[in-house]
């Protein structure tokens, strides 16, 4: 029931439905054509590491960073989010020179999330996303201009890439640069060494020294080198505990990493039966809320387990076996620079039984082999950096660089039409519940029943009334014919018990067609035979002899009161047969005295002992006083209303009106009912098909 009542609705107001689904679908197709297009590149970037690099690296006794490239290719989303932090967001925005409407560079943030902005100017902005669950990243770019979308779109590429690169080389260059360090240092020491034992030499006239010194300059020359070297693994050591703390220290409840996954059987199988878990709770807030004691208690072990894992990963890094291995390790080289100093120290003491002049030549020949040594090793470990720097590259590749789009994705004009006429169809059945809502016009004889309860004689259909137009102009079977024919009836039912000669015709208000459905009904009761004359006392605003093309209103109803001419003098003749028409005559100047005397019920009386029917349209009830006055001069009153016309209010408050001054209508009459908009489309349809089929059957039988 609550459909068919929006669909009269909207028929009846289907122009404001169609109204607003016209404005949106144009607004929206205007938007497509009149905002600035977005044009859309893509570029893509695998991640991946190179074995090769990582074996090289390891074989140079560089492992710690073949393990540092080994682990730097796992996690997509990290380098999904490193790649539009604001560095690298402020690279691309330099180097392609974005700006603002106000000249200045566009903000990084803007250039991730471009605001109201993106909604009429275009504005340039990235997408960075995983690309269908591969280790392949897409970077997409927008912009007004489709050369410089793709232009974004391999620029964050190619920047990112850069200085991924930079950061994996910092380490490398890190080493080198303190190796370079240390090979100037010692240089020096090595030059100074030379020229002290020159001069020695030239001072002390000294030319070789004996095979036991050259044996102890030999072997503290060794021991200074092991010393360098034992330093120098130390720091190796320390460097490899620190890269495994670090990435052991890294893990968490749900960054676990597969190395440790695979070597601890504990961890996996916490972290199998947390999965599980999840499972269980995922599918219990299909039918469940979250305050649920099931999904309370899978939250419970849950968090279980996540305590439970965490100290196992603790445990995990307190007994690493390869951290306890280097520590161990560590602690044995520290040992041996400590033995190797003691070694240095007794070895330096043995020239004390040397003669000072040999014990200072050999002191500075030492130092000098010592720096030799020592600066060739730091060569060869710069050279290996240098190579380690060169191989060291970033765990990603450019696959694809981005074309340049030949076709704009945004605004387009079918989709954007296609809201538009959805969004219309909601504005306007919208506008139709709201204009609905807020109507309180009778629209149907069940929502007149509400307001008064009086008998309903006819429904009277929409038509085009007019001079010269009358119910004769419809055929028999016309729908408009037919109701004044079901309203005669309905009148000749309603006073059986009193007779219905003199009838008067009223309305809440003005232009509810009181005065045409007076016009039509006389008609319909002449072509019944009898003899009907309609006197027009609406004094104020006569209507009745406007109906009929050659009535005039010269003389009537106020001549004859005022006795400027007599009853059959002012009756005029119409053009339908047993009709006649007493029209107002001339305005008096004051109406309602002339409704009030004596003279107007002396003269219905008359007209009632030489007519069969006399029908009064009197003025509107809720105008002026007159109908109230007259309803007392007649046998019965008769309301019009208009279907969807007449408020509510206005009608209670003539209801209330006639009652207070003790005069109940014979009936009310619907007149204007469009069955279509009333929700009565069916009858029209099974009238039509009734006499349709009627038609029919005659021609068969003829």
């Amino acid at each position: 029931m609550e459909l068919l009542n929006l669909y009269t609705a909207i028929l009846r107001r289907k122009w404001l439905l169609i109204q607003a689904i016209v404005f949106f679908t144009v607004a929206g197709a205007l938007t497509a054509m009149l905002m600035p297009k977005t044009f859309q590149a893509s570029a893509k970037m695998a991640v991946s590491s190179s074995d090769t690099d990582m074996s090289i690296l390891s074989e140079l006794g560089l492992q710690e960073m073949a393990l540092s490239l080994s682990g730097a290719s796992d996690d997509i989303q990290n380098h999904i989010t490193r790649s539009t932090t604001r560095p690298i967001l402020e690279e691309v925005i330099w180097r392609l020179q974005l700006r603002d409407s106000a000249g200045d560079l566009l903000p990084s943030d803007k250039l991730l999330v471009p605001g109201l902005e993106a909604m009429y100017m275009a504005p340039p902005f990235v997408e960075v996303k995983q690309f269908n669950g591969t280790d392949i990243i897409a970077v997409t770019a927008y912009s007004n201009d489709p050369e410089l979308s793709r232009l974004m779109a391999d620029t964050l590429v190619r920047s990112y890439i850069a200085d991924t690169e930079e950061q994996a080389r910092k380490e490398t260059r890190t080493a080198g640069a303190f190796v370079l360090e240390r090979m100037g240092h010692i240089r020096l020491e090595f030059d100074a060494a030379l020229t002290k034992i020159s001069d020695v030499q030239r001072r002390e006239q000294i030319i070789d020294l004996d095979s036991e010194i050259r044996s102890a300059v030999l072997r503290q020359s060794e021991l200074v080198m092991s010393s360098e070297e034992n330093a120098a693994k130390i720091q190796e050591v320390r460097a490899q505990i620190a890269a495994y703390d670090s990435f052991a220290r890294g893990q968490s409840v749900g960054n676990i990493g597969p190395g440790t996954i695979a070597t601890n059987r504990e961890l996996s199988e916490l972290q199998g039966a947390r999965t599980e878990m999840e499972k269980q709770r995922e599918s219990l807030l299909l039918d469940k809320t979250e305050k649920h004691p099931d999904v309370v208690r899978i939250d419970s072990q849950i968090a279980l387990i996540d305590q439970q894992v965490t100290a196992k990963l603790q445990l995990q890094i307190d007994q690493n076996p390869q951290i306890q291995q280097l520590q161990a390790e560590l602690s044995g080289l520290i040992q041996r620079s400590f033995e190797i100093r003691a070694s240095i120290d007794r070895t330096t003491n043995a020239f004390a039984q040397y003669p000072e002049k040999l014990r200072q030549v050999s002191e500075l020949q030492l130092a000098a082999d010592v720096a030799e040594e020592v600066y060739r090793s730091l060569q060869e470990q710069s050279y290996q950096i240098q190579i380690a720097e060169e191989m060291t590259t970033a765990p990603l590749q450019f696959i694809e660089p981005a074309m340049r789009p030949d076709r704009h994705v945004s605004p387009k004009l079918m989709v954007n039409t296609l809201v538009g006429l959805a969004l219309g169809v909601l504005v306007g059945l919208g506008l139709v519940v709201l204009f609905e809502y807020v109507d309180d016009s009778i629209k149907n004889p069940e929502e007149l029943r509400e307001v008064w309860d009086v008998p309903q004689l006819g429904v009277i259909p929409r038509f085009k009334a007019g001079v010269g137009v009358t119910i004769n102009n419809f055929a028999p079977t016309d729908p408009v014919f037919e109701s004044f024919r079901t309203l005669r009836s309905s009148i000749a039912y309603a006073s059986l018990d009193t007779p219905a000669r003199l009838l008067m015709i009223t309305s809440s208000i003005p232009s509810e067609g009181k005065s045409t459905v007076l016009s039509s009904l006389g008609v319909s009761l002449a072509n019944e035979g009898k003899r009907v004359v309609l006197v027009d006392c609406d004094l104020r605003r006569p209507a009745q002899h406007k109906f009929w093309p050659k009535a005039h209103n010269r003389h009537g109803v106020t001549s004859v009161l005022m006795g400027e001419t007599t009853i059959e003098e002012a009756v005029q003749e119409t053009e339908v047969a047993n009709l006649w028409l007493l029209s107002t005559g001339k305005t008096p100047p004051n109406p309602g005295k002339l409704v009030e005397s004596l003279k107007l019920r002396q003269l219905l009386l008359e007209i009632t002992k030489r007519y069969d029917i006399v029908l009064v349209d009197a003025p509107p009830v809720l105008v002026v006083n007159d109908a109230l006055l007259m309803a007392r001069l007649v046998d019965h009153v008769l309301m019009v209303v208009e279907s969807a016309g007449t408020p509510r209010r206005i009608l209670a408050e003539a209801r209330d009106r006639l009652l207070g001054g003790g005069i109940e209508p014979l009936g009310v009459i619907i007149n204007k009912l469009d069955y279509g908009l009333a929700g009565y489309g069916y009858y029209k349809k099974v009238y039509q098909s009734y006499y349709m089929d009627s038609e029919q059957a005659k021609g068969g039988a003829a």
